[in-house]
């Protein structure tokens, strides 16, 4: 399996960075958001039809650890399910401190992805799985009566 990762500012941008993993051929099972703040993420997963990171990619043992463990421990540990390196999680996850979003894709590293017709391409175009750029001022529900 293979890592690309994205960090970006806002949901916008999130919304951008699936699009572009869209344009080079990735499904959107095979796309993930990650943000510091679990509502964060739930809302922004919801939004664009992605994924969170679950029991199913970090496995039943991580994830019941992780009911146990800080929120950056959580995090690096939900990361390097997806095979990012430990090092590596600890930088994203002072990013994700910092309120940035992260947008991955997780895949398999065979020839099927790296041999995408223009064919294929011009098909996802056609029929994108994308949802429009909502207005500013928030993208879901945060709490009572608000949105972030």
């Amino acid at each position: 399996m293979r890592t690309k990762v994205k960090l970006v500012e806002g949901e916008e941008y999130a919304i951008r960075a699936i699009r572009g993993f869209r344009e080079e051929g990735h499904s959107l099972n095979e796309i993930y958001v990650l943000a510091h703040d679990d509502d964060r993420t739930e809302g922004l997963s919801r939004l664009t039809d992605t994924n969170t990171i679950g029991v199913m990619e970090e496995g039943m043992a991580t994830a019941f650890a992780n009911l146990f463990r800080s929120r950056g421990d959580q995090l690096r540990a939900k990361m390097e399910s997806l095979g990012i390196s430990a090092l590596e999680a600890e930088r994203y996850e002072k990013e994700l401190d910092k309120g940035r979003i992260m947008v991955l894709v997780w895949y398999e590293d065979d020839t099927r992805t790296f041999e995408r017709t223009d064919e294929d391409l011009a098909r996802r175009r056609e029929h994108p799985e994308d949802v429009a750029i909502p207005p500013m001022g928030g993208v879901y529900m945060s709490g009572p009566g608000g949105t972030v």
